[in-house]
């Protein structure tokens, strides 16, 4: 945040991550399509990710109820901020993504499982990236969150140095 101090640079800057995943056409596909080959329908365009991505299936507010799509979907939530203990000019930021995939869509024509598929574009999306007034995003460790008879949800994070 070009201002550490300044904790209102939080909301741009997530959103600039978002916009990030959002440029990633195969993420958009594992999560728009929801039939065996999703790599195979063209990709989506400006509207379908305003008025079908945004805030559906990669959503910035932390909210997600029961039975809310049948399609993949990720969720950007801030975990935590803290003045770097080395370097009071410096933020660390935490971020996690839960990553939400219906077991009937695990399986997807390629050698890959489908939850394992978008993990891997949001990390190529993210890790090691600069993101322009914020910092370099580092990380990627996942962990399963829960599984029920319908949904799995994996979780992965992502840590950011803030600069001035």
């Amino acid at each position: 945040m070009s201002n550490t101090r300044n904790l209102a640079d939080v909301g741009p800057n997530l959103q600039k991550i978002v916009k990030r995943l959002q440029s990633n056409q195969k993420l958009l596909k594992l999560l728009y399509y929801t039939d065996k080959d999703p790599y195979e329908h063209d990709d989506l365009t400006d509207i379908q990710i305003r008025e079908e991505i945004f805030e559906k299936l990669i959503k910035i507010i932390p909210r997600v109820g029961p039975k809310e799509t049948a399609h993949s979907m990720i969720v950007l939530r801030l975990v935590n901020g803290r003045s770097n203990p080395g370097n009071n000019e410096f933020r660390d930021f935490r971020f996690d993504i839960e990553v939400f995939v219906p077991l009937t869509q695990w399986i997807i024509k390629d050698s890959n499982l489908r939850p394992y598929a978008i993990m891997g574009e949001i990390h190529e999306s993210l890790n090691g990236k600069t993101v322009e007034g914020l910092g370099r995003i580092s990380g990627g460790d996942f962990q399963i969150n829960f599984l029920t008879e319908e949904m799995s949800a994996y979780e992965m994070n992502y840590y950011i140095t803030s600069y001035d």
